[in-house]
This record gives structure tokens, C-alpha cells and sequence, in this order.
């Protein structure tokens, strides 16, 4: 497994879970606002964790966190995803896998086997009628049926889920939320969360100024109409 980061402690990551996160190289997408690009664009002067230090590190955590948090990049176009889950289950941690869901043939498995304990989704923007594309939110050509597909697979898991989406400016309007919103009526859980300006992958975008708190709650009020809890993430 291609391994280019560990935070070996966080209580937001996980909800209500004391956890680590290990953070997997490489992405199928180009999202601009993306806060991982050292993930996007690594090289070989970047030092990678080897399998072996990620799992003595997992050996000194037994009994002392719940759970692993596995993000990217996007873990699931790792082939040897299944066997690296099965090793960290083995251990007796949970596991929380974060998604841009372009693969659900491998959610699925994932599913299937049991090796899921909680699913993170992003939704990058509407689909049909929408006011931007998912194209540009995702800066590739993205097929929007493998989306569909793993937001049903998610919801009708019986895992532990959340959707999520990064409220950018110019990529993501308030006609946006509505969509969003219909599309994801009766999800149990969503989370709004803010743009971070600081360290993105297309740096145009450090020049884009979030919204107002003010505006994400009211963006909150709107998908409350459809969705059983909504969080936000400022």
C-alpha cells in the first residue's frame, strides 16, 4: 500500500471515536479545491511510511483507539485495498473509509465483506439540472451512474454514513444545495463543510474567499428540509 501520511491521533475524523488516520497516495480525481495535493502530485523526494511502520504503529495502539480512519487522496483505486483493511481489522480497530465514491465495484466489496464500519462520502455537486457540473468540481470527466451507485450502496449498507460536501465558492451556489438536497432526501446524516483557502491543489483558488458562516446556515436550513441531521463544519 502506497501510505504518504499517518496522523496517529484525532477525535473529529471518526464521529464519536478516538482514531488515527492514514492517508493513501494517489487520486482518479483533480478536485481544485482539494486539501491533500502532496497526495495528488507526489514525487519521489516525498518520503512514503512503509507498510511495516503503519502496522508497529497500529500494534502500540491496541486498546488505546477505537478506529482507522482511511482517506486520500481516494483509497478505493488501491487494488490491494481489501487485503490492508483485512490486516487492520485483524488487530480488532474499526474502520472508516472516506470516499469520493467513483468505484463502487470496490465499495461493494468492501460492504460485503464486513470490513466497513463507517463510510465518509463526499458529494463534490449536484447532478441532472445542476448549476455547475460535477465535471468541474472534480477537474476530470466523471461518471456521474458510478456516483449514483455508490450513494445507494451507502444508504442501503446498514453502516454507520455521512455525506459531505466542501461549500466552494463558484463551484458550489445555493440553487446547488437544493439539488443536493432532493437528490440526498432521506440520507440520515450530511455535513456542510467549509472551504479552506489555504493549501489547495489549483492555486487559483487560494484567492477565493469562503462564505460567511451566515450563508453555510443558511445553506444548513435549506437541506434540513430533506436530510434527518445536518452538521456544520466552519
Amino acid at each position: 500500500m502506497l501510505i504518504g501520511g499517518l496522523q496517529k491521533l484525532t477525535l473529529v475524523d471518526y464521529p464519536g471515536k478516538v482514531a488515527a488516520t492514514v492517508f493513501l497516495i494517489g487520486c482518479n480525481f483533480r478536485c481544485p479545491n482539494c486539501q491533500n495535493p502532496e497526495l495528488i502530485n507526489w514525487n519521489n523526494n516525498q518520503p512514503e511510511i512503509s507498510e511495516k511502520e503503519f502496522f508497529d504503529f497500529l500494534d502500540s495502539k491496541i486498546g488505546l483507539i477505537d478506529g482507522i480512519c482511511i482517506t486520500g487522496g481516494e483509497p478505493t483505486i488501491h487494488e490491494d485495498l481489501i487485503d490492508f483493511i483485512k490486516k487492520i481489522k485483524a488487530k480488532g480497530f474499526l474502520v472508516k473509509l472516506d470516499t469520493n465514491g467513483s468505484n463502487p465495484e470496490m465499495l461493494k466489496k468492501l460492504i460485503d465483506a464486513k470490513l466497513l464500519d463507517f463510510i465518509a462520502m463526499d458529494i463534490k455537486a449536484p447532478i441532472g439540472a445542476k448549476v455547475q457540473s460535477y465535471d468541474e468540481a472534480t477537474g476530470v470527466s466523471t461518471d456521474i451512474e458510478k456516483i449514483k451507485k455508490s450513494v445507494e450502496l451507502i444508504k442501503n449498507s446498514g453502516i454507520d454514513y455521512e455525506f459531505r460536501t466542501t461549500i466552494v465558492p463558484g463551484l458550489v451556489e445555493k440553487e446547488d444545495i437544493e439539488q443536493i438536497g432532493i437528490w440526498l432526501r432521506g440520507t440520515k446524516k450530511f455535513a456542510l463543510q467549509q472551504f479552506q483557502n489555504k493549501k489547495v491543489l489549483d492555486k487559483r483558488f487560494e484567492q477565493i474567499q469562503p462564505y460567511p458562516d451566515e450563508t453555510l446556515k443558511q445553506f444548513q436550513k435549506i437541506l434540513e428540509k430533506y436530510i434527518e441531521k445536518v452538521e456544520l463544519r466552519l
